[in-house]
């Protein structure tokens, strides 16, 4: 398989600094994979911005690293010690000579922009080797298409009343 490059977080705008989840989670999956090198292993923010979307990449620093072990368990809004320092940005270069794997959650779900509701910090999920559905795709909002189905039997149970007297 080679070694790991990193991970790749999706989140609805830029924000002006690392989230202080990435760091705990980028700091578990190096403390968890002992292959994983923290030199080397990314994390990408993928902000999606009206029409397009900014990636911007970042590696732990050391101090990121042992902030993020200590703080596992505990993270709130304004998670205490957390700053610029936990992280540095780092170049990214974008090619297609690179081979690599998507990790997805094993229902295929990857999105919760439209259904946060059902997003939770501690929820459990398995992963499988896939190449991921569309941000668009509709397992990501099952909600907008049951308003679709409930919009056509509407629209069906008005057709119902009227006669068509030209047919």
């Amino acid at each position: 398989w080679g070694s790991s490059l990193g991970w790749i977080h999706t989140q609805p705008n830029e924000l002006p600094q690392l989230p202080p989840g990435d760091v705990v989670q980028h700091a578990r999956i190096l403390s968890d994979n002992k292959s994983w090198d923290g030199e080397k292993c990314i994390m990408i923010t993928c902000s999606f911005t009206p029409g397009s979307c900014s990636l911007t990449a970042y590696k732990l620093t050391p101090s990121g690293f042992e902030w993020g072990q200590k703080n596992r368990e505990s993270l709130g809004q304004n998670p205490q010690g957390y700053g610029s320092g936990m992280y540095e940005k780092v170049q990214m270069l974008l090619s297609d000579r690179f081979l690599g794997f998507f990790m997805v959650p094993g229902d295929g779900i990857w999105n919760y922009n439209f259904m946060g509701v059902k997003h939770a910090v501690g929820m459990k999920y398995d992963l499988k080797l896939e190449n991921p559905r569309e941000f668009y795709h509709e397992f990501h909002r099952p909600s907008h298409f049951m308003n679709f189905a409930t919009m056509e039997e509407v629209e069906q149970a008005a057709e119902a009343d009227h006669e068509d007297f030209y047919n």
